[in-house]
Formats: structure tokens, C-alpha cells, sequence
């Protein structure tokens, strides 16, 4: 059975929930991800998406300079466990319309899967 660890992508750049939208723009771009986990003390809070910043930010056309990405940001996401496997990985995608998942080992983030992962491992 194929399981996550073998083919997510790590390490994981993720940030603090006190940074401004802009810093976490900064990160991404310099990263070239489209999504971050906020960590807290080494305890997950929550996650962001390009998409995220679109529609809660851009959109409402909100100051990235003033803004925290705590306040933007989807709390409690849903994740994943590092050894599940890619059946459970393709089904909460799925339920949930997600393009990105955090794999979580021992209550500490560990890898972030994408739909682009999963299309990858499949067509090998």
C-alpha cells in the first residue's frame, strides 16, 4: 500500500499566526507554494491558501500591512494522518473539495499533499 509519507512534499514551510497577510504573501511567493500552515509553538492553528487571500483580502480589499493572517486564516483544518493511505487521501480531497491536504504525525505537521501529488503518484 502506498502511504502518504512516501510521496508528500517535506519539509513544510509554515508560519506564525501573528504575521501580517503581506509577510505570509512574501513567504509564498519566495517559497513558490500556494499554501501555509500556521504553527503556533509547534501546534497546528490553522492553514492558508492563495485562494484564501483572494476572497478574504483581496476581494474585500483589505490592508495586507494591518491585517493578521490569524484573522484570514481557516481554523481547526481538516488533515491527515502520515500513514494513511492514498484511498483516504482522494476521498477527503473529494468530500471536502480540496486541492491541498497537511499530513500530521504525532500532532506535529510533517508534509502537505496535493492534487497534483495524488495525479503524480497514480500515473507512475
Amino acid at each position: 500500500m502506498i502511504k502518504i509519507e512516501d510521496w508528500m512534499s517535506k519539509p513544510v514551510v509554515f508560519v506564525k499566526s501573528d504575521i501580517t497577510v503581506k509577510e505570509a504573501v512574501q513567504v509564498m511567493d519566495k517559497e513558490n507554494i500556494g499554501v501555509l500552515p500556521i504553527v503556533d509553538s509547534g501546534v497546528l492553528k490553522g492553514i492558508v491558501t492563495e485562494r484564501d487571500i483572494l476572497r478574504r483580502v483581496v476581494a474585500k480589499n483589505i490592508n495586507i500591512e494591518n491585517t493578521k493572517i490569524s484573522e484570514i486564516m481557516t481554523k481547526d483544518p481538516v488533515t491527515i494522518n502520515h500513514d494513511s493511505s492514498i484511498l483516504e487521501v482522494t476521498r477527503l480531497m473529494s468530500e471536502n473539495n480540496f486541492r491541498r491536504l497537511i499530513v500530521m504525525k504525532n500532532s506535529k505537521v510533517v508534509g502537505i499533499v496535493t492534487a497534483k501529488d495524488v495525479i503524480e503518484v497514480l500515473s507512475a
